[in-house]
């Protein structure tokens, strides 16, 4: 039990510490112009896809909320060909407790878009990813049996913040 407590601690402090919330409403840069997004989901651990949690389930989640509220969504691939190179990063952690019963999970979603670093002359500038947004759902505890409706609920809670941002500086005409 010490260990599940010490695991439970040590998971809480890595997701709050490297979340902020939503962009607030005077700094609404990272969804200035964007257009469109890709959604890519990190690899779910083997056990908690034993358990039913599923990598595919939770990008159609996504996407499809994405798209009912009017958000453009490409294949990854193509969207890192577009001028507005950007895409939904999700993440999920997990960790099954030593007695089976239950799990302690955490998840992340992230945009991702390509920022330009300016360089004085005679270096130029450099491109590279970053994060522009990110908002962790932060940590919870459930029974193994509903390890995939929670944390498909979590992540669904944490898309609806990223969509009312979005549309906060994007709104539909």
């Amino acid at each position: 039990m010490r260990k599940n407590a010490v695991l439970l601690l040590a998971m809480g402090f890595f997701l709050t510490s490297r979340s902020f919330p939503g962009a607030a409403a005077e700094n609404r840069i990272p969804f200035h112009g964007l257009k469109a997004v890709g959604v890519f989901v990190e690899d779910i651990d083997p056990e908690a896809s034993k358990d039913g949690l599923n990598k595919e389930q939770i990008k159609t989640d996504v996407e499809s909320r994405l798209c009912a509220a009017g958000i453009k969504v490409v294949p990854v691939e193509k969207s890192l060909s577009l001028p507005t190179s950007s895409y939904l990063y999700v993440i999920v952690n997990t960790a099954k407790f030593v007695s089976g019963l239950e799990y302690v999970y955490g998840t992340t979603v992230q945009l991702k878009q390509v920022v330009m670093l300016e360089r004085k002359k005679p270096v130029k500038s450099a491109y590279l990813w970053a994060t522009t947004w990110e908002k962790s759902g932060g940590v919870e505890i459930t029974w193994v049996a509903d390890l995939a409706v929670n944390v498909r609920s979590q992540i669904n809670d944490t898309v609806d913040a990223f969509i009312g941002d979005y549309l906060a500086e994007n709104p539909k005409k």
